[in-house]
């Protein structure tokens, strides 16, 4: 047995009395216009029909037919006045003035003396049966209308015909009642056309407002998870920051440790003893590289990191990787070999020291996990533009190579439960998790493949810098701070369900976002504060996007060179960057607004690094 939904009853019945609404409706401007044609057509019949009309009927006939069309419009008048459907009372008293007139017409062809001529008879049909037809048109919607006009009409009309001829007048009446049969059906599938429109349109208004509730439900749990996102942010940052704070605790008691085993191992020691203290400054040193790993994570979480900038070539970072590394080559009996290609002697504008940390890690492991072999590091110098290149170093080694189920989270220290369990008995992972970190920074990435046919492994990562010139050149050691910041979007929509698309795609970028519905929030917001970038959608209540487009670019400030995105409908590729604006596709996808974001913030390295999804 069925189970009994309300929400169904309720839409049911709200149909039907839409339904009855829209006929009653259908029914009322129809008879304003009807009306005046059925005295305009009594008028004219009685011009024709007054000498063979004995004065006693024809009195009244006329009459009831000028009267009662005039009543009929009355009754339709008040409703159309108050802009509204006829109420049911409104619409009894039409149905009954539709009857009366109905028979008026009916018994027009019994009140003609036999002395009429035939075609006085044959034009009082034609009119009686373009009157019924009239009904049909005009109040289609609603049967019982026509069945109290055409009933009476074409009844009264059958029986005149029998009364002059049974035979051939009974099948005239045949013929009448057939007709009236036939428009009964034709307003009765008009009527249920009508009811399936009316449900579609409450089922279609039903469906756009389950969808706007779904778009504010998901405005709100969007907000749910920003609230939630930036407090896990704030928990980590602090924890980031604090954890950044404890270096120098940290490392004071650790620097007395390796220092007063460094002074122990020059006293006088037995053998067992100087193994003892060589043992010590080995788990010292390990121990310090580990924190010295922690904390560089740690700065670069809480927003703290600084890159200090130098000049450098890929040669010269060769030389020290040969120098540094070459020792620990030998001491394994591993063949080193390090390759450039490219524009070696190309001067770059780097953080050397982290260039050479990251080479570090990368060739330290390569060296601890080959047992036989050699280690081959490749250093690709690619120029991008006139002003940058993109330095590309891979680490190829021939050691046993990495398990494929433990190659996905090889960079993210937080993925060490899905490790190879040999793999992670050798080390924390912290030393790629910070190479990765680090790549991130200087606008690059990282990544790991198999050696192909070989045992081995090739560890690479690939970093933008930009080039080193006199007019372009700062001093040595400057310091480029990357600081830990959400950016800042303002979005032109004035429609709730794309703004909250923008909204939810925007906040889950690490965006804080702005929303205006008109051009004029659009400039005060600009002149106010300032954004990051500009995102225009569809439709803004007072200008079309392409003039608040114009709007931000004629504005007498700083703020006129803030980047503008603007979705396009029936763009012919994703994503198309000129030279005011990017134009991206509609409907946009996170994807792509993610990619025109980083397009148009690609002259703010600072900017664009901070654009990551968080959720």
């Amino acid at each position: 047995m069925g189970q009994f939904n309300p929400a169904d009853d309720i839409q049911t019945h709200d149909t039907a009395h839409r339904a009855r609404q829209a006929q009653y409706e259908l029914v009322s401007k129809g008879a304003l216009r009807a009306v005046p044609l059925n005295i305009v057509n009594a008028l004219l019949l009685t011009a024709i029909i007054h000498p063979y009309v004995p004065p006693v009927l024809f009195w009244p006939w006329l009459a009831v037919l000028c009267i009662g069309p005039v009543m009929r419009f009355s009754a339709m008048l008040r409703a159309r006045k108050a802009d509204r459907p006829p109420n049911d009372t409104e619409m009894y008293l039409y149905i009954a003035l539709s009857a009366l007139v109905g028979v008026a017409w009916g018994a027009t062809p019994l009140i003609l003396s036999n002395a009429a001529p035939a075609l006085v008879a044959q034009i009082v049909g034609l009119v009686i049966a373009g009157m019924a037809a009239g009904a049909v048109l005009t109040s289609a919607g609603e049967r019982r209308v026509i069945l109290s006009y055409a009933g009476p009409a074409l009844g009264l009309w059958a029986v005149s015909l029998i009364h002059i001829d049974p035979v051939i007048g009974g099948f005239g009446a045949m013929m009448l009642l057939g007709f009236l049969s036939g428009i009964t059906m034709l307003a009765k599938t008009y009527a249920e056309t009508l009811k399936e429109s009316v449900a579609a349109t409450v089922a279609l208004e039903r469906a756009n407002k389950k969808t706007l509730e779904q778009a504010a439900a998901l405005a709100r749990l969007a907000e749910h998870n920003d609230q939630a996102a930036r407090k896990a942010e704030e928990t980590a940052r602090a924890s980031a920051v604090m954890l950044a704070n404890m270096g120098h605790e940290l490392r004071s008691p650790l620097n007395g440790v390796l220092g007063m085993a460094q002074l122990l191992d020059k006293t006088a020691l037995t053998d067992e003893q100087s193994l003892m203290v060589s043992r010590l400054q080995e788990s010292g040193g390990t121990l310090e590289s580990l924190i010295n790993t922690v904390l560089e994570v740690s700065r670069i979480d809480a927003g703290r990191m600084e890159l200090v900038v130098e000049d450098l070539t890929p040669s010269d970072l060769a030389d020290r990787l040969r120098r540094e590394h070459t020792p620990h080559a030998l001491a394994k009996k591993l063949d080193l070999q390090i390759e450039l290609t490219g524009d070696a002697e190309r001067t770059l504008r780097a953080d050397g020291g982290r260039l050479l940390h990251m080479c570090r890690i990368l060739t330290g492991n390569a060296l601890r996990f080959t047992e036989s072999g050699g280690v081959t590091i490749r250093l690709h110098l690619d120029e991008t533009s006139n002003a940058s290149s993109s330095l590309r170093i891979e680490v190829h080694d021939t050691g046993s190579g990495v398990p494929e189920s433990s190659r996905d989270q090889l960079f993210n220290a937080m993925g060490r439960d899905t490790i190879d369990e040999n793999i992670k008995q050798s080390g924390t992972g912290l030393g790629l998790h910070l190479v990765r970190k680090l790549a991130e920074m200087m606008h690059g990435d990282v990544g790991y493949a198999p050696v192909e046919g070989e045992t081995g492994s090739v560890f690479w990562f690939e970093v933008k810098l930009r080039h080193s010139a006199k007019a372009d050149r700062f001093a040595d050691g400057e310091q480029m701070s990357v600081s830990s910041r959400r950016l800042r979007i303002l979005v032109g929509e004035s429609e709730p369900a794309l703004r909250s698309v923008l909204l939810g795609y925007l906040k889950s970028f690490n965006c804080v976002v702005t929303c205006s519905s008109n051009s004029a929030e659009l400039v005060d917001a600009l002149g106010a504060s300032a954004y990051d970038a500009v995102v225009l959608g569809h439709e803004l209540s007072d200008v079309e996007p392409e003039d608040a487009a114009a709007d931000v670019r004629a504005l007498p400030s700083t703020a006129a060179m803030t980047p503008v995105l603007r979705l396009v409908e029936g763009l012919d590729t994703p994503l198309r960057v000129n030279a005011m604006e990017t134009l991206i596709r509609s409907p946009v996808s996170a994807e792509v607004l993610m990619e025109g974001l980083k397009q148009a913030l690609a002259n703010d390295p600072i900017a664009n690094a901070q654009l990551y999804r968080i959720a």
